[in-house]
């Protein structure tokens, strides 16, 4: 299993630090690479990601489909209810008709404009707890999972 070390000095002098692993083991490693107790926490550190920088065409644009059911039951895995909720009917709607594929800024624009999932965004800012709180709780309880403390 692919872990990040951190020193108990360092971890003692910047509490955040183990956080600053923890996000950058899910930012940098590859789903495949991962091991299956840590691919959750990946999958909803893209989720949010992506949501908070585009909504939901921006999600779908940037990681397709491939991991959607994944996402969705990682949703639920680390409390996420609310927002497991949203990309059901998110991953609905974007399923329930043929896309062309997005291929210049300006055509994501437009699409982006066209406000297709402008209400699901809206919703998945108002949920509680947020994504990043999940992603608190998940990585104390599995913290040795992501982060070794040497």
């Amino acid at each position: 299993m692919k872990t990040r070390k951190i020193t108990k000095r360092e971890a003692d002098e910047n509490p955040y630090r183990i956080w600053d692993a923890f996000v950058d083991l899910l930012a940098m490693e590859k789903y495949d690479g991962l091991a299956p107790e840590q691919r959750p926490a990946h999958l909803v550190f893209w989720y949010e990601s992506e949501l908070e920088n585009g909504g939901h065409l921006q999600y779908f644009q940037n990681k397709g489909t491939k991991y959607l059911g994944e996402t969705i039951e990682a949703l639920g895995i680390l409390g996420a209810e609310g927002h497991q909720r949203i990309l059901r009917e998110a991953a609905e709607l974007f399923l329930g008709h043929e896309r062309p594929l997005i291929q210049t800024t300006e055509a994501y624009s437009a699409v982006a404009l066209e406000g297709e999932f402008e209400g699901l965004d809206l919703r998945f800012g108002a949920c509680s707890p947020s994504l990043f709180e999940c992603l608190k709780a998940h990585l104390a309880l599995q913290q040795s999972s992501f982060v070794v403390i040497i």
